[in-house]
């Protein structure tokens, strides 16, 4: 019988799981219905079909969820599946944007699909192998929050600050190297960054 006890020694207190993580083939059913067993306790929540959460518990504020960067990751590792964050999202994550986004989009190559974490919604959107052929974290934030932001809307201040972005990384080289996919005023964007 799965407990409380073998998840917290497995996973760390506020961390995703999977019941693949405790089953194998032959006890699957098992660990899913002990499963079901501790979120109707409380003590575990369900954020997904086979996706949980060991909830990390403050006295003050109450459950703290992940960030939906840290939820989408531990997805794609598990599906063995590439993301890349899109619109908002990226451009919250280079601060080029101060606000945060209330559905966070990742372009995936696994399966499409929408979670809802707490007040987080996150969305997987199935994209052609193109999108996902930079194996560069950086160079892919940078093209997805352009694209976000448009031609047209780029300021001097977006320049300077994924200028910044890239010297504070020291990855200028890896940068140029891997923007050859991206679209040519993307290009031309980030070389004069």
């Amino acid at each position: 019988m799965l407990r409380l006890e073998d998840i917290k020694q497995k996973v760390d207190t506020g961390g995703i799981f999977f019941i693949a993580d405790f089953a194998q083939p032959d006890n699957y059913e098992a660990v899913r219905k002990n499963l079901q067993r501790l979120v109707k306790e409380g003590s575990i929540e369900r954020i997904a079909k086979g996706i949980y959460l060991l909830p990390k518990k403050h006295q003050n504020f109450g459950i703290i969820y992940p960030q939906a960067d840290q939820i989408a990751q531990a997805i794609a590792a598990r599906d063995k599946a590439r993301i890349i964050a899109t619109g908002s999202t990226a451009m919250n994550q280079l601060g080029l944007s101060t606000q945060i986004p209330l559905k966070h989009v990742f372009l995936t190559d696994g399966s499409p699909r929408d979670i809802k974490v707490g007040k987080q919604f996150i969305q997987f959107k199935k994209t052609n192998p193109k999108n996902l052929s930079i194996n560069h974290p950086l160079t892919n934030l940078i093209i997805q929050a352009l694209k976000a932001i448009g031609e047209q809307n780029v300021t001097p201040e977006h320049i300077n600050r994924i200028q910044t972005i890239i010297q504070k990384s020291g990855e200028r080289e890896l940068i140029l190297e891997h923007i050859k996919n991206a679209p040519i005023w993307i290009q031309k964007t980030i070389v004069k960054a």
